[in-house]
């Protein structure tokens, strides 16, 4: 998964183009029907390369079925992978050459493009029924509205789950820990016989960002977190305080292992896969095909983040929720096919990656194919949540997203406290 998720996640936080080269997509080479009328041609750039990964396969077969049923329109491709692209999306927005959709995400990534008047105010085509916000997961589009307007349709969802090998827990005879203190009790259990509590991939930044958001939304809850990361107050509020200390805690009881910032996020799972870690806190990208395709098929127990005591009302929150979002140029001349163009690509994608297991969903699902039971089980937690808050680094501006981050892999690594965190954090707005 891509830094910002990943994801990911990441997270998107993701993991949808990391190994392809930029590729660029042709045009058949007609614009015309046979009769000799003319054809409409939407250029679309996105992110979706990687072949093998099973976000891509979905992305694919929506397209597919789009083009099937709208043989008046041509598509034209523009795709490189993650991290080329949003250097190249930044270029081609501020030189006024956008696609007439193009992908992008929520939160501070696209406040930028918003505010220069770049991307179509959705608005008028809720209220004309183009867009039904009913047909859709309930708050998915909270990222993607700005100033109260909406500006993006989402691609997919995920939730932060914690992941326990149940075997080694009913080895211990342990329960999977459903607050602080539990969690403590267990990591305590495991490292006396050798095993890491909680599987961590620090060297990747972003793991670590999930443990310490989680841990702030138990303190202050999703409105207090989303007010903070939108700028209002600053970071030296109780709630991020006691996160951070809390954090801190936890490295120093050893619930992560001392080699985490060494550790790829991919290593971190191969190290709980393997048996060697009980737990893994990650996105819930991929679980369902963990639970029937990995070592621990069958063994795999699926929960939310411990509560805490003397916390936020609602402790039955999640990070996660949508990032990922396909927009729409204000400058297309084709606006309207744009826009129910991302419409069917955003319900479609919703749907296929749901099904195949790659992603959660943002549209209600409406599909008849036969879904896994963990599937079944997320979609249950999604839907029985307090809440959701993506991970900070999302919705805060670039230069504060690195100093977050490169701050708590200073936690991580016992090389920064949580006292100086908060210092770090606090002189960005100040």
């Amino acid at each position: 998964m891509a830094a910002l998720f990943s994801a990911a996640m990441v997270l998107s936080v993701t993991a949808c183009g990391s190994e392809t080269a930029e590729e660029k997509g042709t045009v058949s080479d007609s614009s015309k029907e046979e009769g000799g009328s003319e054809k409409i041609e939407l250029s679309v750039s996105h992110i979706m390369v990687n072949e093998s990964d099973s976000q891509v396969a979905a992305w694919n077969k929506a397209l597919g079925e789009y083009k099937e049923t709208h043989p008046d329109i041509v598509i034209k491709e523009d795709k490189a992978d993650n991290d080329a692209y949003k250097t190249k999306l930044k270029t081609t927005l501020a030189a006024g050459s956008a696609s007439d959709i193009f992908y992008s995400w929520g939160g501070g990534f696209s406040e930028s493009f918003v505010e220069a008047g770049i991307v179509e105010n959705l608005d008028s085509y809720v209220e004309s029924g183009v867009i039904d916000m009913d047909k859709m997961m309930p708050n998915i589009c909270n990222n993607f509205y700005y100033d109260d307007s909406l500006y993006g349709l989402p691609l997919d969802s995920f939730m932060g789950v914690l992941m326990c090998n149940q075997e080694l827990f009913d080895k211990y005879n342990l329960e999977v820990p459903k607050t602080m203190e539990e969690l403590y009790h267990v990591s305590e259990v495991f490292l006396e016989n050798g095993i890491t509590p909680l599987a961590l991939g620090e060297k990747d930044k972003w793991p670590g960002l999930f443990p310490f958001g989680i841990l702030s939304l138990r303190y202050g809850g999703v409105e207090e977190n989303t007010a903070l990361l939108n700028g209002e107050g600053n970071f030296d509020q109780e709630f991020v305080k006691r996160a951070a200390g809390e954090l801190e805690n936890l490295v120093e009881k050893g619930v992560f292992s001392d080699s985490a910032v060494a550790l790829t996020n991919d290593e971190a799972k191969n190290e709980f896969l393997e048996g060697r870690a009980a737990m893994f806190y990650n996105g819930s990208w991929g679980v369902a095909d963990l639970d029937v395709n990995s070592k621990l098929a069958g063994k795999l127990t699926v929960t939310n983040w411990p509560t805490v005591e003397d916390g936020a009302e609602h402790q039955n929150e999640y990070i996660g929720g949508a990032s990922a979002t396909l927009m729409v140029s204000s400058k297309s001349p084709h606006k309207e096919e744009a826009v129910e163009f991302a419409v069917f690509m955003s319900q479609k994608f919703s749907e296929y990656g749901y099904e195949s297991g790659a992603h959660l969903p943002t549209w209600k699902y409406e599909g008849n194919a036969e879904l896994s039971d963990m599937q079944v089980q997320l979609m249950e937690m999604m839907e029985k949540a307090d809440g959701f808050c993506l991970a900070w680094d999302t919705l805060l501006d670039s230069e504060t997203a690195d100093i977050h981050s490169n701050s708590l892999q200073g936690i991580y690594a016992k090389q920064t406290t949580a006292e100086e965190y908060i210092k770090a954090m606090t002189a960005t707005r100040e």
